[in-house]
């Protein structure tokens, strides 16, 4: 299984626009047979931040290879180029977890 916590800075302007598009992106992805779940947070203190935790069970390789690739990421790219400002990916290693009420 793969997390993915994705940090995207927005122009002010275009914020619910790729909010929008990230919201229809994820409609689309949570189809997907490996998907696990996705979050999608915002912070008034920090209003051009957007932050997205995905989780997969996939490798990272046939992530990049089969699930970046796919069509539905073409919307959410075009918005991306017109209003983002900044979009970093950070591959996380699950160390340990504290799973509620076990």
């Amino acid at each position: 299984m793969i997390t993915l916590n994705v940090e995207i800075r927005v122009k002010p302007e275009g914020r619910e626009e790729l909010l929008e598009a990230l919201r229809e992106l994820f409609d689309e992805l949570s189809k997907e047979s490996t998907f696990v779940g996705a979050w999608l947070h915002t912070t008034d203190e920090e209003p051009d931040l957007i932050e997205v935790m995905e989780q997969w069970n996939e490798t990272r390789e046939s992530f990049v290879w089969k699930l970046q690739t796919h069509p539905c990421y073409r919307p959410f790219l075009a918005v991306f180029e017109r209003v983002g400002k900044d979009r970093k990916i950070h591959w996380l290693d699950l160390r340990h977890s504290w799973p509620a009420g076990k």
